[in-house]
Parts: structure tokens; C-alpha cells; sequence
């Protein structure tokens, strides 16, 4: 049982971080972006998050330093393949493709993303 929990253990705690590299150029980019008011919502499938915290962590950095996205609601059930997030920006500042592009991009192309139904405004 203990050679089972200690590789399951250490898999999920080195694939919802960054490498100290990674992590030291990141705070030297992070914008303090103003308030943001989203007009649009996006849902996005997210395959490849091991945890909540940690993966939705990361995703939710992300958007928020493109100074486009005022907050992103990640829904993470363990049993499923693909979790879905959704994502409250301005539509003038980003595209859905380009928030594919990021999260894509995210922690080494660990995550497999893509749009679920059309952007829906905000009333």
C-alpha cells in the first residue's frame, strides 16, 4: 500500500507545479492588472488537471494576468476525464482561442483544452 501512496503522492505534487525556473520568471512578469468588468462567459473542457487546487491554481493565474478576465469558476470532479471551467472576461481584451492558446501552453502542455457551446454575454 505504501509503495502505491508515495508515487501517487509525489505525481500529483510535481504535475500541478511549476519548475522554480518557471515560477521566478512568472513573478517577475505578473501585471497588476485593474478591476476587470467581464461582459462575456466562456466555458472551457480542461483534460489533464490532477487536482483542484494546484492545476486550478495555475489556470486561474493565468487568465488573470492577461488583465482580460475578472474570474474563472473551475469545476473539479475527481472521476471525471475533463473538468470544465468557466471564464468571466471582456471580450474586447481576449478571445476564446487565445485563452485555448495559454492554458494549452500551461505546465509543460500538461492540459488538453477546449471550448464547450459559444461565448454568452452577460446581462
Amino acid at each position: 500500500m505504501k509503495l502505491v501512496l508515495l508515487p501517487t503522492l509525489l505525481f500529483l505534487l510535481i504535475s500541478c507545479s511549476q519548475s522554480g525556473i518557471e515560477n521566478k520568471k512568472k513573478e517577475q512578469q505578473f501585471k497588476i492588472c485593474k478591476s476587470v468588468e467581464a461582459n462575456t462567459i466562456q466555458e472551457i473542457g480542461v483534460k489533464g488537471m490532477v487536482c483542484q487546487m494546484g492545476c486550478g491554481g495555475t489556470i486561474r493565474k493565468s487568465l488573470k494576468e492577461t488583465c482580460a478576465v475578472d474570474r474563472v469558476e473551475v469545476s473539479y470532479i475527481d472521476s471525471l476525464e475533463e473538468q470544465k471551467i468557466k471564464v468571466y472576461y471582456k471580450r474586447e481584451r481576449i478571445a476564446p482561442r487565445q485563452m485555448l492558446g495559454m492554458l494549452a501552453d500551461l505546465n509543460d502542455k500538461q492540459f488538453t483544452v477546449r471550448l464547450i457551446g459559444a461565448p454568452q454575454d452577460i446581462q
